[in-house]
């Protein structure tokens, strides 16, 4: 199996981005957990991308502000990191640090009725699984999604893009920086 690129970056309306998932779905059961830096330990677990909530939405309107989840195979338990906080206390992170074999996808979407934030998917890792992963998720891409200079972009978002919604990293980012702009 040969190395793929860490990450994808992606534009998808919520139809595209279930659209890859189910595919690679149909040939890996998965499994998704939130990551990020935490109060608890206690995470929950999403059985298949049709559990995790708002999948397709944008929640801020920013890119690296938006939601990203840990994704592994069903079956693995998804490792949580005590990380002691230097005033006293712990936080719990969830992330591809303990949690080899995994991918990272942050699923973008709309933010509203002008705007699409952009998604990505990646891994830090080189293992076996890690490797399978990335390769399902990028063969989808490449087979349903249009290139566009860095980005790849699903059939809805092209389409939405001629209607004039804005495919950007951020809201708050200058208007000649989207993509197609």
């Amino acid at each position: 199996m040969r190395n793929k690129p860490a990450s994808y970056n992606f534009f998808a309306t919520q139809e595209d981005i279930s659209s890859v998932l189910r595919a690679v779905e149909a040939a890996h059961h998965l499994q998704y957990v939130e990551a990020g830096l935490f109060d608890e330990s206690e995470r929950p677990v999403f059985q298949g991308f049709a559990s995790v909530p708002e999948l397709g939405r944008a929640q801020v309107g920013d890119s690296n502000l938006e939601p990203i989840f840990l994704v592994v195979l069903r079956g693995a338990t998804p490792k949580v990191r005590t990380v002691p906080q230097r005033r006293g206390g712990n936080k719990y992170a969830v992330d591809q640090l303990a949690n080899p074999g995994s991918v990272v996808i942050r699923p973008g979407g709309k933010y509203d009725d002008a705007t699409l934030i952009s998604g990505m998917v990646g891994t830090v890792h080189h293992d076996k699984t890690a490797q399978m992963l990335i390769q399902a998720f990028s063969d989808m891409l490449e087979r349903d999604f249009t290139k566009v200079k860095s980005y790849y972009v699903g059939p809805e978002a092209k389409k939405l893009h001629s209607t004039g919604m804005r495919l950007t990293k951020s809201l708050n980012g200058p208007k000649e920086f989207d993509l197609l702009a």
